[in-house]
C-alpha cells in the first residue's frame, strides 16, 4: 500500500507534459499573430463568418464586406452572394467566443478586427492544441511511456513541428489533429463504454465539420475498429457524429441550397473552384511526386522542416506489443490515409505556410509512437534541427511564400537578424525584449525535455541545419523583394525597399506601389 502511494506521487509529481504546455500557453498569451496590414485569407474567411451570424443574423457574409470594406479574398460565391469558403466548424465552435469578445471591444471594424480573430484565435487553434498535448500525455502514460518519453514527445508535438505555429493562428489544423487523434483514442486506447463511443462519433463529426477532407482518416478509424465496436457500437459511433452531420447539412441548405453542397464547390477564385470540382474535395489519385515532396520538399517537406518526427519510425516496434492489433493498425492507418490523401491534391504545398500545413493532422500520432522510441544522441540533434527550423519561421513571420528553399535560413533569418518577430505584449515594454521572449521560452521547452547531457547534442542539431540553409541558400539564391516588402509592409519599416534596390529601376517603383498599397490595408499598426 505504501509502495502505491509511493508510486503515484511520484507520477503526480513528474507529469512530463506540465512543463511543455504550460510553456506553450505562456507564449501563445504573448503572442499576437496578427500583423499589420495582413489579411491572412484562412483566418479572415473564418472571422467573417461568425461577424455575419452574430451581427447581421445570416450565414451570408456580403453585409460583412459592405459594412467594414475588408478586403477578403478566401469567399465562395452564390448568384452574386458571398460567403466563407472554409468547413464551418472552426468558425461555429468559437461562435460564442466571437460574441463575448465583440461585446467588450465593439462592433466590428478595423479598429477591433484584432481583438476578435484574436479571442477566436486561443479558443479555435490554441486551446485544441493544448488540449491534444495533454490527452497525448495521458494515452502515453496509460500505455506505460516513461515520463521522460513523454516530456519529449509533448515538447516535440508543441514546439518541433508545424504545430507550434498553427496551434497560434486560426487555421482549422490544431482542431483536426485534436478531433482525430481524440477519436482514435477512445476508439483504442481507453476502456470499452458506449459514452467513449459517442464521444469518438462527436470527434469525427467535429473533424469533418472543421475540414472536409478529415472524412478519409476519420473512415479508416472506423474501419479499424468496427470488429470490436460491433453493430451497437458503430450505431454509438454514428449517433456521436450526428448531431455535427445536421448542423453542416443545415449550414449547406442555408448558404448553398442544398444540403450535398460543400463550399468549396463555389470557390470565387476560378483555379480553386476548377480544382475543388476535380475529385473528392478537389482530391485525386496519389501522385508519387508529391507523396515525396509532402515528405522531402526542401521548402515544406514534413521530414526537412522537422526531421525530429523520423525517429517516430523506431517507435513502432515497441507500440505493437503494447497496442491491440486493430489500435496499432488504426495508429498507422490514420497517419497514413492523411499522406495519401494529400499526395493527390495538387495545391498540396498550401499556400504561404510553415511546412506542409495539411500533415498537421498526422503529427500526433507521429509523436505518440517517439514517445515509445528509445533516447539516443542522434534523436536530440534531431530535435535541436527541427525546433530552430520551426521556431524561427513560426515566430518571425509564418506566412512563408513559396520559392525560399530552406526558408528558416532563406526567409526567416534575414528578417529575425533585422529584428523583427512575431507581434507580442513585450513590445510594448520594450523591443530588444519582444525579439528574446518567444524564442526563450522555445528553447527553455527543449531543454526541459533533454538530460542536461543532450542539450548540447540539441544545440549542434539547431547549428547544424541552420547551417546547411545558409550553406544552401548561398548555392542557390531566393529571390529578396519578398524579404523587404514583408519587412517594410508587416513590420513596418519605411524605407527598406529603397534602402535595398535601385531607387530608379522600374521594378524598385514597381514593388514600391505593391507596398503603398499593401499599408493602407487592415488590421492597423502594432503596437
Amino acid at each position: 500500500m505504501l509502495f502505491s502511494i509511493r508510486v503515484q506521487a511520484d507520477r503526480s509529481e513528474s507529469r512530463g507534459e506540465i512543463v511543455p504546455v504550460l510553456l506553450y500557453s505562456i507564449l501563445a498569451l504573448l503572442v499576437v499573430p496578427i500583423f499589420p496590414h495582413a489579411i491572412s485569407p484562412n483566418e479572415y474567411s473564418r472571422w467573417i463568418l461568425d461577424v455575419a451570424i452574430v451581427d447581421f443574423g445570416t450565414v451570408e457574409v456580403t453585409p460583412v464586406l459592405e459594412a467594414t470594406g475588408i478586403p477578403i479574398t478566401d469567399l465562395a460565391r452564390v448568384d452574386g452572394r458571398a460567403y466563407s469558403n472554409k468547413a464551418p466548424g472552426g468558425s461555429l465552435l468559437t461562435l460564442p467566443v466571437y460574441a463575448a469578445a465583440r461585446a467588450i471591444v465593439g462592433p466590428p471594424s478595423v479598429s477591433t478586427m484584432r481583438a476578435t480573430l484574436n479571442a477566436m484565435r486561443i479558443a479555435g487553434a490554441t486551446l485544441p492544441a493544448l488540449l491534444l498535448a495533454i490527452w497525448l500525455a495521458s494515452v502515453a502514460r496509460r500505455l506505460g511511456c516513461s515520463e521522460a518519453r513523454i516530456r519529449l514527445a509533448v515538447t516535440t508535438l508543441l514546439f518541433a513541428t508545424p504545430l507550434l505555429a498553427y496551434g497560434l493562428l486560426f487555421f482549422a489544423h490544431a482542431l483536426s489533429a485534436f478531433t482525430l487523434f481524440g477519436a482514435w483514442a477512445l476508439l483504442f486506447a481507453s476502456e470499452r463504454r458506449p459514452m467513449s463511443d459517442f464521444g469518438a462519433g462527436a470527434l469525427i463529426g467535429l473533424a469533418v465539420l472543421s475540414e472536409y477532407p478529415s472524412a478519409l482518416p476519420a473512415a479508416a478509424l472506423i474501419a479499424c475498429a468496427i470488429p470490436a465496436l460491433r453493430l451497437a457500437g458503430l450505431l454509438r459511433v454514428i449517433g456521436g457524429g450526428m448531431p455535427f452531420a445536421l448542423v453542416l447539412a443545415i449550414y449547406n441548405h442555408l448558404a448553398f441550397g442544398s444540403i450535398f453542397s460543400l463550399s468549396s464547390g463555389f470557390e470565387s477564385d476560378a483555379h480553386l473552384r476548377e480544382l475543388a470540382n476535380r475529385g473528392l474535395f478537389g482530391i485525386g489519385l496519389p501522385s508519387p511526386e508529391i507523396f515525396l515532396s509532402l515528405l522531402l520538399d526542401p521548402s515544406r517537406g514534413l521530414f526537412v522542416v522537422s526531421p525530429v518526427l523520423l525517429f517516430a519510425f523506431a517507435g513502432i516496434a515497441r507500440a505493437r506489443k503494447v497496442l491491440s492489433r486493430a489500435g496499432f493498425i488504426a495508429l498507422l492507418a490514420a497517419p497514413a490515409v492523411i499522406l495519401l490523401t494529400f499526395a493527390g491534391y495538387p495545391n498540396w504545398f498550401g499556400g504561404r505556410t510553415v511546412g506542409a500545413r495539411y500533415l498537421v493532422a498526422l503529427l500526433p500520432f507521429l509523436a505518440l509512437l517517439i514517445a515509445f522510441a528509445v533516447e539516443t544522441v542522434t534523436e536530440a540533434v534531431l530535435l535541436g534541427a527541427s525546433a530552430g527550423a520551426v521556431a524561427v519561421m513560426s515566430l518571425v513571420f509564418p506566412f512563408i511564400p513559396t520559392g525560399y528553399d530552406v526558408p528558416w535560413a532563406s526567409f526567416s533569418w534575414p528578417l529575425l537578424r533585422d529584428g523583427c518577430v512575431v507581434p507580442n505584449l513585450f513590445h510594448y515594454v520594450w523591443a530588444p525584449l519582444a525579439v528574446v521572449a518567444p524564442f526563450a521560452i522555445a528553447a527553455a521547452a527543449i531543454a526541459g525535455a533533454l538530460r542536461p547531457r543532450s542539450i548540447a547534442f540539441a544545440i549542434l542539431g539547431c547549428a547544424i541545419w541552420f547551417a546547411a540553409g545558409f550553406v544552401a541558400e548561398r548555392r542557390n539564391p531566393s529571390p529578396p523583394h519578398l524579404i523587404a516588402l514583408t519587412e517594410e509592409v508587416h513590420f513596418e519599416r519605411p524605407g527598406i525597399i529603397a534602402k535595398r534596390f535601385r531607387k530608379d529601376h522600374p521594378f524598385t517603383r514597381h514593388l514600391q506601389a505593391i507596398a503603398d498599397a499593401q499599408k493602407q490595408l487592415p488590421p492597423p499598426h502594432w503596437p
